[in-house]
């Protein structure tokens, strides 16, 4: 009985309720102890695992309640930091509107800070009308105009809501009010929440009282409008039945749960509460016949648990968990809306079960399934279930839908308990952290039978569909799909090879845990016959791609057969004629299919073809395998063959893999999607259910809205120009000409319309941009999406794919040759990168846009050949490698469904693509370090002394603000920083150009205090591998034995390199000869048709006539620069000839330099016409050698003839030269904003 003394003494208390002990809350530990010791049904045994149980419970309790104080308190930081850089800004604005006299709207002018970096992104599990004041009060405050609320709404809001926006009307999802309407009948808070929130609602430090006041009084009203509360006397009852529902005690609660919140009459309530209490009296408690003891139930009664040890099994088709060690239990915390509660993983059981009294909490009891299951444990009590719901729940970040077991709140120990059905959807394991799940991604198909299912209540939505009786049908006609692969056809893939000479490649070598997950894999397709044994003289080798969940999926790298396969053009239908075919129907079912290569035989004779090698064998399929460039063709015939019957009715429209069944009405509808399914089902195609959508007024289908038997184009064609941002700076607005520019030819007038924003980039006007700039922008944007410069898409017409990427996002143009033989836009796409992908290569970037072109504009390139034109010279070159990493193998055989050629095009011819990956439309925030500061301060023993110090001594300069610890410094208040910090800052410092040592220490001494900061950016530095790989390395340079000789005299020492491709002229010039002295810089330039050894020659002898022959040249190993006539002239003339080593273009940085300034020049003088930029050439050169060189102190004309050049001076050539110089020296020396503008300001002066 000493157990019971070790317990606190509310858990004693607990005991005692339980065992229906009548005591005071006075009670001491001891004498609660006297009290259940003696009472009658005191059982030492049952008393400990009660004991234990009530200990475990409240346990649990508290953990979870520190939890969620815990996540709490980091939220509130978060907000207090967005908050507090909101107000700071609002200060800023405040300030900049007092300044601004006489206070018209014509002199204040928008604020150049973008909306998204002072205010934070809308947290939808909040009052989205408080978010929405909230934007409403910071618009006007910044004077944002209204028809711009919208488009910067849409930065602030998750991407799924925004979609919502775009699938409204063109001329609803651009009006705010029509948008605000839509987004609070969606996301607005119930009366309930609007309660509680008034009620528990606690002001942040971080924040104004009147923010509070406004939050406060937005609370209060949502609460009294959702309840309809419109006079005193109603509002007076509401808050006497608040207060009266406050004191009412737990059983009270809920007994009155389901309707809880919806009494809001004192009277009603009173009236209720005193029916209740009335009948409770009037029941006595009841005996258990087995054991005439009172207030237990069956299960309970420890008698007959004793006696009935000895009675016989009664089975059951069913199995509950048991009692295990509770040391040895698993549990996972499950959350399905906003109910969390701990389930018991027990593998074990037949069914998942959840307690009644959780239960209550999720679904009202009356819509339970009748679907009652006889339930039996280890002692063989049957126990009937409540009934059953289905409900979605998320582990380990994916998605799984369940069916719950209601069981009577007595009879289950666990809240809830995730049985054996959970199996067929996800891996689960086991390890030294508890349970872990992993999703069954790829379905592996037999050829008879396959357990599936499809559950409809959270992947699908129904609600739309107002008739019960045909919602009822939908849902178990989903519910009841089943891909039973009853039936065939006799579609086979044939593969016809364009020679007789084998494919052959040796097996790629495997890790032994890589190989064991190949063997693995073999031997179930062996098992279920998907491949056999081969000994064919073709082989290709395989590639293990990773998938999300860190495991890998066997694929076959066909590149090399894919080369020599004769295409299967399988004739799609003009999309054309597929919409007209919709235009009479009111309701559109769209389906999604699945790629069920495995589905379709492979011929006899080609099996051999398919042959693939691993290391421990030859193998070849006997169905359709995934990596064929003829396999998507394959199937779309598999599927067009299946439902050739129902298309040739209009019951369905089929365009690749997208199904669409139109129908006049719902109940047509209805009974078109049946035939559907059952056709779907005998054939075992399985659907991607989240993809589709049923019994819709308005869907969309292969980039087309389809509404009330209407049809046209989709926002999502046109929405990545739509939210191009408003230009802020002279770069911005260079990239918007970029982006229209490449369309001028469709835009009549287009210089006229294009005029304001071109006289923004004049180095002599300043950046203004006002109210014609805006009208430009809204007009260019507005023109680039609609007719004639939108296209509509054709099959078989000439097709391009014109991709770029940056560090900031990737976009891509589809374009098409229309009737006037023209290439024009089908649809644009602009996404930003996510953190991960920030920190691709530049290669993989470029590979990454095409690969998600790719996936966009799947529908229309399928089965059609087209070019990819990308600024990636490499591309086609890396996609040939026998080796490839994981990602890039992965996405190189996602390109082989696609039948295209590669076309490498510059970089200055793809602005129209740059454009929006630079600039995409999704602009996302970043989150501050604030938060983690805080917690990391507290946590270090270094700030902690130093906290110490501050009270004590007066002298010392640190000090507390905001939780935060500072230094005054100079005069500055810099932060203090953790030492699990410093290097994590100072890395950051440094990334942001690379700087050198004393650079980098300026730049975190603006901001941060670190002590010995010189030695630890040292150390950081010396470890930064770009910098290892870029520096000037010291001793002997890049292969050479040792430095080039240079004399210190002009003509002797030429660099020389080629510049290009550039826009062909109508002189055929596509490349600039560049000659650069080695000693006083001179510059020749020289506008040539190719890059070959002739063009160099004939103008290194016009160089000769004037000049002689320099004593040496410095050249790359381009084929020009290698190749015998060269070599034979420098020996001819005398000339020693150096080549730099390949890949290192500093060791020719004298032309490396002009052309970053070069390029940029032209580009601007011939933005009306790129293809005149030859006639810009000679002035030029004029310039560049008349203009002042830094590392000379003279301009290079000077120094070659020693007087200063004479000529009438091109100011607008000079500027736009040094713009750009400028711009290169600000990136090499400082990106800091303030430094570069005095550094500009000191070469200017």
């Amino acid at each position: 009985m000493a157990f019971l003394l070790a317990r606190r003494k509310e858990d004693l208390m607990t005991l005692a309720a339980d065992l229906d002990l009548t005591f005071e809350a006075s009670f001491t530990k001891l004498k609660l102890k006297e009290l259940i010791v003696k009472s009658p049904d005191y059982v030492e045994d049952d008393v400990k695992k009660m004991l234990d149980g009530i200990v475990e419970e409240r346990t649990k309790g508290e953990e979870k309640a520190e939890k969620e104080k815990i996540r709490k308190e980091e939220k509130e930081e978060r907000m207090q930091e967005e908050e507090r850089e909101y107000e700071l800004e609002k200060l800023r604005i405040q300030a900049q509107r007092i300044a601004n006299i006489p206070n018209s709207a014509e002199n204040v002018q928008t604020p150049n800070k973008p909306i998204h970096e002072t205010f934070h992104k809308f947290n939808m599990q909040e009052d989205i009308s408080l978010n929405l004041t909230l934007f409403e009060r910071h618009a006007e405050l910044t004077f944002l105009p209204k028809k711009d609320w919208v488009q910067k709404l849409i930065g602030l809001i998750p991407i799924e809501i925004a979609h919502l926006i775009a699938r409204e009307p063109a001329d609803k999802c651009n009006d705010y009010d029509h948008v605000k309407d839509l987004l609070l009948q969606r996301f607005k808070l119930s009366p309930e929440k609007f309660r509680q929130l008034f009620l528990f609602h606690q002001k942040d430090d971080e924040k104004t009282w009147q923010d509070f006041q406004h939050e406060l009084q937005t609370y209060f009203d949502g609460w009294t409008s959702g309840l309809k509360v419109n006079t005193y006397d109603q509002l007076r009852e509401l808050i006497i039945a608040d207060q009266m529902k406050e004191k009412a005690p737990y059983d009270l609660r809920e007994h009155f749960l389901d309707e809880w919140s919806t009494i809001n009459s004192p009277i009603e309530l009173a009236k209720k509460f005193e029916d209740y209490e009335d009948v409770r009296r009037t029941i006595k408690p009841k005996q258990f016949k087995y054991c005439k003891g009172p207030g237990h139930y069956a299960v309970d009664c420890t008698k007959r648990r004793k006696d009935s040890k000895n009675d016989k099994s009664s089975g059951s088709p069913l199995q509950i968990c048991s009692r295990i060690s509770k040391e040895r239990i698993k549990t996972r915390k499950i959350t399905i809306g906003n109910k969390t509660f701990e389930a018991l993983i027990d593998t074990g059981s037949s069914v998942t079960l959840i307690r009644e009294d959780v239960s209550k909490g999720i679904i009202e009891q009356s819509k339970l399934s009748r679907d009652i299951v006889v339930l039996s444990g280890l002692g063989k009590y049957e126990v009937n279930t409540k009934g059953s719901f289905q409900r979605e729940i998320e582990l380990d970040g994916e998605k799984y839908s369940v069916t719950w077991h209601v069981v009577p709140t007595p009879y289950l120990e666990f809240q809830a308990v995730i049985g054996s059905a959970i199996l067929e959807q996800a891996f689960v394991g086991f390890d030294r952290k508890g349970v872990y799940f992993r999703k069954h991604e790829d379905k592996v198909w037999f050829m008879h039978t396959q357990v599936y299912e499809a559950r409809i209540e959270d992947e699908i939505e129904v609600k739309h569909v107002t008739n019960p009786r045909i919602r009822k049908e939908l849902s178990e006609l989903i519910n009841n799909y089943i891909p039973k692969k009853t039936e065939t056809t006799n579609v086979s893939m044939r593969i016809i090879l364009k020679d007789d000479v084998p494919v052959y490649q040796p097996a790629r070598r495997l890790s032994f845990p890589e190989n064991q997950a190949v063997n693995k894999q073999i031997d179930e397709w062996l098992d279920q016959g998907i491949v056999r044994q081969s000994s064919s003289e073709y082989a290709s080798p395989i590639v293990l791609v990773k998938k999300k969940d860190g495991t890998a999926r066997l694929c076959v790298d066909y590149r090399k057969l894919n080369r020599k396969l004769v295409k299967d053009r399988f004739p799609l239908p003009l999309i054309e004629d597929v919409l007209d075919k919709l235009q009479d129907a009111k309701v559109y079912s769209t389906l999604d299919l699945k790629n069920g290569f495995f589905h379709v035989e492979v011929n006899e004779d080609c099996k051999h073809f398919t042959s693939f090698v691993v290391p421990d064998g030859q193998f070849e399929f006997n169905k359709v395998p995934f990596g064929l460039s003829t396999s998507p063709s394959v199937f779309l015939r598999y599927v067009y063959s299946i439902f050739r019957e129902l298309m040739r009715k209009g019951i369905v429209i089929i365009y690749m893999d997208d199904l669409i069944i139109p129908a006049k009405d719902e109940d047509e509808g209805i009974e078109k999607l049946k035939k559907v399914f059952e056709v779907a089902s005998k054939y075992g195609l399985e659907i991607k259910f989240k993809k589709c959508q049923f019994l819709r007024r308005r869907v969309e289908f292969l980039g087309h809205v389809v509404e009330n038997g209407t049809v046209r184009p989709s926002v999502a064609k046109t929405i990545a120009v739509k939210m191009f941002p408003v230009p802020t700076t002279v770069k911005q607005v260079q990239s918007v000409l970029g982006l229209t520019g490449y369309f001028r030819k469709f835009i009549p007038a287009y210089s006229k319309i294009a005029k304001p924003l071109s006289d923004l980039i004049k180095s002599d006007n300043p950046f203004v941009f006002e109210q014609p700039q805006m009208e430009a922008f809204e007009k260019l944007k507005k023109l680039l999406t609609e007719s004639p410069v939108l296209s509509i898409f054709q099959q078989g017409k000439t097709t391009e794919l014109h991709t770029d990427a940056s560090q900031q996002g990737y976009g891509a143009v589809l374009l098409q040759e229309a009737e006037d033989g023209k290439l024009h836009p089908v649809q644009y796409m602009s996404k930003k990168t996510t953190p991960a992908e920030e920190k691709y290569s530049s290669y993989e970037l470029e590979v990454l846009a095409v690969v998600n072109a790719l996936r966009k504009f799947r529908t229309y390139l399928m089965g059609n050949h087209f070019k990819i034109i990308t600024d990636c010279s490499a591309f086609q070159r890396t996609m040939d490698k026998k080796d490839l990493v994981t990602r890039i193998a992965r996405w190189a055989l996602l390109l082989e469904e696609f039948d295209y050629e590669i076309v490498h095009r510059s970089g200055q011819r793809m602005q129209h693509v740059d454009a929006l990956s630079r600039y995409p439309v999704a602009i996302i925030t970043s989150d501050t370090l604030t938060a983690r500061l805080k917690r990391a301060q507290q946590e270090d023993e270094y700030t902690q002394s130093l906290r110490s110090m501050i009270g004590s001594n007066n002298d010392s300069d640190f000090f507390d603000k905001n939780e935060i610890l500072y230094k005054y410094v100079d005069g500055r208040e810099l932060i203090v920083l953790p030492r699990d910090m410093q290097t994590e800052i100072i890395k950051l410092a440094h990334e942001k150009g690379h700087f050198s040592a004393a650079k980098t220490e300026g730049v975190v001494k603006q901001e941060f205090f670190i002590p010995n900061l010189s030695k630890q950016v040292q150390n950081v530095i010396v470890n930064c591998v770009p910098c290892i790989l870029t520096n000037k390395k010291s001793g002997k340079k890049d292969g050479f034995l040792s430095p080039i000789p240079k004399e210190d005299v002009p003509l002797s020492t030429y660099h020389v390199d080629f510049i290009g491709p550039l826009p062909s002229t109508n002189k055929k010039y596509q490349h600039i000869l560049t000659i650069v002295d080695a000693f006083i810089k001179f510059t020749w330039l020289y506008p040539v048709r190719s890059t070959s050894a002739e063009d160099a020659l004939d103008k290194l002898k016009v160089q000769q006539k004037t000049f002689g022959n320099p004593k040496r040249i410095i050249t790359d190993r381009g084929s020009a620069f290698t190749s015998k006539a060269f070599g034979d002239y420098c020996t001819n003339e005398n000339i020693q000839h150096f080549q730099i080593t390949t890949g290192v273009p500093r060791g020719n940085g004298q032309v490396e330099r002009i052309q970053r300034t070069l390029i940029p020049v032209l580009t601007k003088l011939s933005i009306a016409d790129s293809t005149k930029w030859f006639k810009f050439v000679d002035p030029l050169q004029r310039i560049l050698n008349s203009t002042f060189n830094r590392s000379t102190k003279w301009s290079p004309f000077e120094m070659l003839i020693g007087v200063t050049m004479r000529n009438k001076e091109d100011l607008h050539l000079r500027d736009l030269l040094m713009e750009e110089m400028m711009e290169e020296l600000q990136e090499q020396r400082d990106e800091l904003r303030q430094d570069a503008k005095k550094n500009i300001q000191k070469i200017q002066a």
